[in-house]
């Protein structure tokens, strides 16, 4: 064989002829049992067409699958096998899915599966093609133009969206955008229809006083009522009604009603706010419903919701596709739908106390008052630091600005301090253009300005504030112009000591034995009075060195 071949065969030098050796013993050895090696094998011709064909690479793609609700026709699974027959069929691979189940296609909001899918287009996807069912599936979006605006963006990175199941083919033409087109229309209308038939039906329902969808109401349960009027079972949580079945509200657990009209009794008779009591049931281990404690928002939807009177009321808002819109109160239809909680008469009252609360307000002027009333009777009088102190009423700035001045509440209560105290100041009164303006008036009013003057003014801040405005009381009083010195305000206050020491010692001549001696006594103490401040009228006290 080998001389048949030729010597060229093989090459040249070492390794031709160590193959020209492993040819001849294959010969040698016919029947061995072994086959020859694979580079002696015989290969098919490309010329006589017996090579074997490549099939065409597969296209990469992505699935969107979306379903309203688990009742559908067209489940999940259901458009999963219809989509995965189509990409058999036109070549493609499908190698991610995206999924929205139990959303509405009237809008893209909580449509996650759809957004996961635009954001991964927009940041450069690694298929070339989306497949959907049909053009419903892609949205039911009221605007048309939506719809489009989705698709046109994937096509501008590159992306094309082919419907399966969709006569029409989706090249481009002027006949397949028309037909799209109708097609967008056509499942927003049916969304719209669809959307009316459903609210006529909850509204016939509720007037006939069942509860569609949704829990319960705190105090209350969910009850099965037959076809034919007899009572079922009570739903828990998360639990349906069958398909003949009717859904009424009952009264719910005992200590759930309990709490109820503990609610209301603390909120009109025993002057609490939804936080204080929101405190006060989890001071007595009083659990709610869900878990967690109570909060301030749970106790205030109990005290606005009339159904705690046995009214349920409804139409109060309109959600439709994806929006929603309060209607007036005029447009709200309330129905009785089971036996009260509480008298209609305590719902009322607690409606009338959140009338008459503003907003930042806690409680209303009654309650204000009464709460001093009983903070008077506790201590036996009242002062501000006592109200500042005191966790059962407001602070001493609640109560100026909402009844002028904390001794016009007092007034109301009615108690009379024996004892002068300082008005509160208003807001505009702590400016240093107001604080200004006052003093002069003060200035001009007594001809002078020292501490006393300005701690008796009920028009002026204190003193400790003031001086924090002004860096010192000196500088409060030049700009004020009364500019004297240290040495001038002393001998003014002297001066002013001597002259109320002379009138009392007049009034003490022309005055009976006893009269006399009280005003002696007065007279000593304004003098040292004066004599004590006359040092310090310019400022703050300082620290001998």
């Amino acid at each position: 064989m080998a001389a048949l071949l030729g010597r060229n065969t093989y090459g040249h030098g070492v390794a031709g002829t160590r193959i020209g050796h492993m040819i001849e013993n294959e010969a040698a050895e016919p029947c061995s049992g072994r086959s020859p090696p694979s580079w002696l094998r015989p290969r098919p011709s490309r010329d006589l067409g017996i090579f074997p064909t490549r099939r065409p690479p597969m296209l990469k793609a992505a699935q969107y699958l979306r379903m309203s609700t688990d009742k559908q026709r067209y489940s999940i699974a259901n458009q999963e096998a219809a989509i995965l027959a189509y990409a058999r069929e036109n070549g493609f691979e499908i190698i991610q899915s995206y999924t929205d189940e139990g959303r509405s296609g009237v809008t893209i909001n909580r449509r996650d599966g759809l957004k996961a899918l635009l954001r991964d287009v927009m940041s450069g996807a690694p298929f070339s093609t989306i497949l959907v069912l049909d053009v419903s599936r892609w949205g039911r979006f009221q605007d048309p133009d939506q719809a489009a605006h989705y698709e046109f963006l994937c096509r501008e990175a590159g992306v094309s969206v082919r419907y399966c199941s969709e006569a029409f083919d989706d090249d481009g033409s002027a006949t397949s955008s028309l037909v799209k087109s109708m097609k967008r229309v056509m499942a927003a209308e049916y969304s719209r229809q669809l959307s009316e038939r459903c609210s006529a039906s909850l509204r016939r329902h509720m007037l006939g006083g069942a509860k569609c969808g949704g829990t319960a109401p705190y105090g209350f349960a969910r009850q099965i009522f037959h076809k034919d009027g007899a009572p079922g079972r009570i739903l828990t949580n998360g639990e349906r009604r069958g398909p003949d079945q009717t859904v009424r509200l009952v009264h719910g657990p005992k200590d759930e009603i309990e709490n109820v009209r503990m609610i209301f009794d603390l909120f009109v008779h025993g002057l609490m706010g939804p936080t204080a009591i929101a405190h006060h049931l989890n001071k007595l281990g009083r659990p709610y419903r869900r878990p967690g404690p109570w909060e301030q928002d749970r106790v205030r939807y109990i005290l606005r919701n009339e159904i705690a009177a046995g009214i349920y009321t409804f139409n109060r808002v309109v959600s439709r596709f994806g929006k929603v819109t309060p209607n007036p109160p005029d447009s709200w239809i309330k129905i009785k739908v089971a036996e009260p909680l509480i008298s209609p008469k305590l719902y009322a009252a607690a409606q009338a106390k959140f009338a008459a609360l503003d907003k930042g307000r806690m409680w209303t002027d009654e309650e204000m008052i009464e709460r001093l009333r009983r903070l008077l009777l506790k201590h036996g009088y009242l002062t501000k630091t006592l109200m500042d102190r005191s966790t059962d009423v407001q602070g001493v700035g609640a109560y100026a600005r909402r009844f002028g001045s904390v001794e016009a509440a007092w007034a109301l209560v009615p108690y009379k301090s024996d004892k002068k105290r300082r008005q509160h100041v208003d807001a505009a009164g702590r400016e240093p253009e107001e604080i200004i303006r006052r003093l002069k008036e003060l200035y001009q009013e007594k001809g002078y300005l020292n501490l006393a003057a300005i701690q008796d003014s009920p028009r002026l801040p204190s003193i400790k504030f003031i001086y924090r405005r002004f860096g010192s009381i000196g500088a409060a009083y030049r700009a004020a112009g009364f500019d004297l010195t240290r040495g001038q305000m002393v001998a003014a206050g002297r001066q002013r000591g001597r002259r109320s020491q002379d009138q009392a010692r007049y009034l003490t001549l022309s005055a009976p034995d006893g009269i006399s001696a009280q005003l002696a006594v007065q007279s000593k103490a304004s003098a040292a009075s004066h004599e004590l401040r006359a040092p310090y009228c310019s400022g703050p006290r300082k620290r001998p060195r």
